[in-house]
């Protein structure tokens, strides 16, 4: 049998409190399970670092979606999206529906009663290398102490980055990074944007959605390019 000195049994006990600390630490993310809504999401984001850096392009490419925009009467008033067509990560946090998180260990689910789309977000893994384009993207994620850092890419061009008619292209990324606030009573969303055809230099954003265990998830419905929903009805 082998014997250990003192010191050797110490440094060993050490490691295995750090080993287990590290394990404990990991196991004991926090928990963002709940449903987040606020009914007026304000009409502009919310930029924590300055104006929106459009690039020569991106000025045109949102000149000429405001002229989408403006021509449209579909609901919601003067806002134009495809009938069902999906809002995006970042246009759906203007909209007035709630968001789910359902969190079960490693599984993170983003529930958004808009649409009923839902992203599953991969955490500790990197993304697949034949992951198809879509309206929402692809996620993986990780903690960064009480944050769940969320980061998307794999987009379409098919969609809006805000109801002002801000331009993405594919290639664009996003981070979005989650935590609760005020003393757990509201879940803040902040999203950072890298596209550089449409933007000379990344920039963020940030919005803080209140819990609210008084609301539930309700059927959306979408189709005739009308929108309703509790929310739309209420403000007719």
């Amino acid at each position: 049998m082998l014997k250990l000195n003192g010191m050797a049994v110490l440094a060993a006990a050490i490691g295995a409190g750090v080993l287990a600390s590290a394990a404990m630490a990991k196991d004991a993310a926090p928990d963002l399970n709940g449903i987040y809504f606020t009914a007026h999401p304000p009409k502009t984001l919310a930029l924590i670092d300055g104006p929106v850096p459009l690039t020569e392009v991106g000025r045109k490419t949102m000149a000429a979606n405001a002229t989408l925009l403006a021509a449209t009467k579909a609901q919601p008033r003067g806002v134009h999206m495809e009938a069902c067509t999906p809002a995006g990560p970042m246009r759906i946090l203007q909209q007035p529906y709630p968001l789910r998180v359902v969190q079960k260990g490693n599984t993170i689910v983003l529930i958004w009663e808009q649409n009923h789309i839902f992203e599953r977000v991969y955490l500790d893994q990197p993304p697949p290398a034949d992951v198809d384009e879509s309206y929402m993207g692809f996620s993986v994620g990780h903690w960064e102490g009480a944050t769940l850092v969320i980061d998307t890419r794999n987009f379409n061009a098919k969609t809006f980055l805000d109801d002002n008619g801000l331009p993405h292209t594919a290639d664009m990324k996003i981070q979005r990074r989650l935590r609760k606030v005020q003393n757990g009573k509201a879940l803040e969303i902040s999203v950072k944007v890298v596209d550089p055809t449409m933007y000379a230099r990344p920039w963020t954003v940030r919005t803080v959605l209140p819990a609210r265990a008084d609301v539930d998830l309700e059927e959306y419905v979408c189709g005739q390019n009308t929108l309703e929903t509790r929310y739309t009805r209420a403000e007719q």
